[in-house]
């Protein structure tokens, strides 16, 4: 009897849990994806109507039980896009801002070239590097997944998001980067970068490992002193000081 009981109970037990759970689906169902894009490329408007057909096979799944992260995956699996935000909006919406990343480095590569954005991010291919910062010299690019490594790229990165802060978009300004390493092991300080500009002056950044970010701001803020006559030749000289500070110097010629 009270084995009988027992399975009598639990057999409620199961089926209260079961209706429960069919009416938490009911009320908490996906019913609505909002995805907010920031293109900026007409490939990107395009690679968006796509993503956002990815997205809306979130439809009707469980709001309660849905991983976020999942998502994420989805919206990020075009590395072209980055999410800016992600959130659940109970009982029944998905809320999400997701980027297109802008490209600002050519990489040679045996197809042409690859695109790299300011992260560091490989976003695609193209034919030329027309439009971005060429990556010359002795920059040798290699790739974890999609991101971009090699020695001297996160001083680069640094030195980019610098002039970001300053000019806005430096691939507007400058047509190519070249790393110039002096060879010597044991030491960095001859070591620099010569971004070459639009115009013609060229800035070159000295042992950009020692300070990154304030090198390259230093670097920007000189080039924007600069007068109409000065851009079109000369070289602006950025490095550190013996005092710890930085020096950003207009020469005519070398």
């Amino acid at each position: 009897m009270k084995q009988r009981t027992f399975f009598t109970t639990l057999i409620a037990i199961v089926l209260l849990a079961a209706v429960i759970a069919a009416g938490l689906h009911a009320v908490f169902t996906v019913a609505y994806v909002r995805a907010s894009f920031r293109t900026n490329s007409p490939e990107g408007e395009a690679a968006a109507q796509q993503l956002k057909e990815r997205l809306n096979t979130y439809l009707g799944s469980s709001s309660t039980f849905l991983d976020l992260g999942e998502v994420r995956a989805t919206a990020e699996s075009d590395p072209r896009f980055k999410v800016v935000s992600l959130e659940k909006r109970l009982p029944s919406a998905i809320e999400v801002v997701i980027e297109e990343r802008r490209a600002a480095f050519a990489s040679p590569s045996e197809e042409g070239f690859d695109l790299i954005d300011g992260e560091g991010v490989r976003i695609g291919a193209a034919a030329s590097a027309e439009d971005y910062v060429l990556l010359a010299g002795d920059f040798s690019v290699t790739y974890q997944g999609i991101a971009a490594q090699g020695a001297y790229l996160p001083e680069l990165l640094g030195v980019y998001a610098a002039f970001s802060e300053v000019l806005g978009e430096p691939r507007a300004n400058f047509v190519s980067v070249s790393l110039e390493a002096s060879g010597v092991a044991s030491s960095t300080r001859f070591d620099r970068f010569r971004f070459a500009s639009r115009e013609g002056v060229e800035i070159v950044i000295w042992d950009p490992a020692s300070a990154p970010a304030e090198l390259g701001k230093a670097a920007a803020e000189a080039y924007l002193s600069l007068g109409d006559a000065q851009r079109v030749r000369g070289n602006i000289l950025v490095q550190r000081t013996a005092s710890g500070g930085v020096s950003a110097e207009y020469v005519s010629s070398l």
